[in-house]
């Protein structure tokens, strides 16, 4: 009930959340998932605050007097000790009542450590506290200056000595989010950290991870293939890409992904491509959403009538496999369709709200979404946080935002004379940056025009801070600017462009001499090969030696779209 808060925040469904609220302290003493007690219950204050509050919505309650937002900061305060780490990196559970336990585990996961920034940073916008945000930021510095020499992560850390106890590297689980909240932080916070970071990390997931459609786990260290698996997790991917500009790829894996579905119906949590079946042990479909999420974030970045089929299919399995007398079922088992008696929190908050979005927004959106006074992020359990200008704080952020702050005044709200005064100076109309081949190149699917200059100051923190990420000593070292001017060399050129109801962010390599030798190598590696290699780092035992060649198999699903 509490991660549906963003959702159920309409008046006439008021004395409902203010009758939950009540039950929402009443046990304390209390072990929670760091990770999840965010995700669900603080986002879903935090959402419905921001909603609750906000004149221009239309859907201000008279009556609200921020009782969330103060609900929010005493959860928030009960979460860190868990930060009261050597690394930064929070334990994965602590006890809202006293504390983290002496015995708790000090393992935790990629995400669980990196999927903080967007509700912590919020709530340290709207309480003027800066604590939360300075400690999930160090939380992300903490899990990036450990990371390999190829830029991948694990996928489990120990939060004291900072070492990684899971050395598989990926995009579904236990690493799925770390990679979302990079991206998003930087589009909601307009901090141009978490873009240099996520930068990085997604041309080395681009490069290592990305069996063209499919992606696969490989050891951080050396590169190699140990699970050639699609995790339903991953199916979040595409979606990501397209808010970080990259279509192309990201249509490819749709397409693939979804032909799991056709053929079951549903996405098993995991289905091995070696072998073109469903995991052992991995056979359940909980309801989750990536998928839907992704095809909406496709269909509003392409407007491609086909990913409308795809909602109308996934809506019919949900309507006559999943549904139950109560509401809808998981799935225990995608080949014989069982039932289990369980739903999660997430079919009503993520799953139920991308298929509405999407349908909404092609018979022509009558959302706050779409047609609202701000642009809205979505958090990973799907709640609404608007761009607004005391989160994203405009007059910084719009001296190199500018076609945001641009769309902020067109859709109403006010803009300091500073902020004007940052978009005159960089709103520019540039050239249209495309990949080779691109038939959704963004010229061809958006149409609103407004570039921001070629090269964001995001993409060279590390000459303009005089930092280095390093995985000794502590989370990150200061280092003289001059030492760091070989960077300069692989900047990445990128633009933004504002599409009437979503920010896109459009980046493409530039690539230099050393990063040209780097694909000339690895062009010649066939992705269609997928080899799965002894792993003699990996601290996890080998769950499947199969060597195959999913990209064969593939085809034969793909002709079924």
């Amino acid at each position: 009930m509490r991660s549906l808060l963003s959702i159920l925040w309409i008046p006439w469904l008021y004395w409902v959340i203010r009758r939950n609220l009540v039950l929402l302290w009443s046990g304390l003493n209390k072990t929670v998932s760091v990770f999840e007690t965010n995700i669900r219950i603080l986002g879903g204050l935090l959402s419905a605050h921001l909603i609750a509050s906000d004149y221009a919505t239309g859907m201000r309650i008279q009556s609200y007097d921020d009782q969330l937002l103060h609900l929010a900061a005493d959860l928030a305060q009960r979460l860190l000790p868990a930060f009261d780490t050597p690394t930064g990196i929070p334990f994965g559970s602590v006890n809202l009542l006293y504390g983290v336990d002496e015995n708790e585990s000090k393992i935790t996961s990629t995400a669980g450590g990196g999927t903080l920034t967007l509700e912590f940073g919020i709530l340290s916008r709207l309480t003027n506290n800066t604590v939360f945000e300075r400690v999930t930021k160090k939380s992300v510095r903490g899990i990036w200056s450990r990371r390999s020499k190829l830029n991948l992560v694990g996928a489990h850390i120990n939060v004291f000595t900072g070492e990684w106890t899971q050395k598989d590297a990926g995009i579904g689980t236990s690493i799925d989010s770390f990679y979302e909240y990079l991206l998003k932080a930087y589009l909601l916070f307009g901090d141009e950290e978490y873009l240099y970071i996520f930068q990085e990390a997604y041309k080395a997931a681009m490069h290592y991870l990305h069996h063209d459609p499919w992606y696969v786990e490989v050891n951080m260290n050396s590169g190699a293939t140990v699970w050639p698996l699609f995790n339903s997790l991953q199916a979040f991917w595409p979606g990501l890409q397209v808010l970080a500009g990259d279509v192309d790829p990201a249509i490819r894996t749709h397409a693939a992904f979804f032909s799991v579905w056709k053929k079951y119906g549903f996405t098993p949590e995991g289905f091995n491509l070696a072998t073109s079946t469903v995991q052992n042990g991995q056979r359940s479909y909980p309801l989750r959403p990536e998928l839907i999420e992704s095809t909406y974030w496709l269909f509003k970045a392409t407007r491609d009538y086909r990913y409308l089929d795809v909602g109308r299919d996934i809506l019919a399995s949900l309507q006559y496999g999943a549904r139950c007398p109560c509401g809808y079922c998981h799935i225990s088992d995608v080949e014989t369709h069982k039932q289990d008696d369980h739903m999660e929190s997430f079919f009503l908050a993520e799953t139920v709200k991308y298929l509405w979005l999407l349908f909404d927004l092609a018979a022509g959106p009558d959302n706050i979404v779409e047609n609202g006074p701000y642009k809205y992020i979505f958090s990973t359990e799907g709640h609404l946080l608007p761009v607004t200008p005391e989160i994203a704080l405009e007059d910084e952020h719009c001296s190199y935002f500018g076609a945001f702050c641009n769309g902020g005044a067109d859709h109403g709200y006010g803009a300091s004379a500073s902020s004007t005064k940052h978009r005159n100076g960089n709103y520019t109309q540039l050239d249209d940056i495309q990949t080779p081949s691109s038939h959704y190149s963004m010229s061809n699917v958006l149409f609103t025009p407004g570039y921001i200059k070629g090269v964001c100051p995001g993409l060279t923190h590390a000459q303009k801070f005089g930092i280095s990420y390093s995985d000794e000593e502590d989370n990150f070292i200061e280092q003289t600017s001059e030492s760091l001017d070989h960077h300069g060399e692989s900047a990445i050129e990128s633009s933004v462009q504002d599409q009437s109801s979503s920010i896109i962010l459009i980046s493409h390599p530039v690539a230099s001499q050393q990063d040209e030798a780097f694909e000339s190598e690895s062009g010649s590696q066939d992705h269609a090969n997928i080899v799965v290699t002894s792993d003699s780092d990996s601290d996890s035992t080998s769950r499947d030696n199969t060597v195959g060649s999913p990209g064969m198999n593939s085809e034969e699903l793909m002709d079924d779209i």
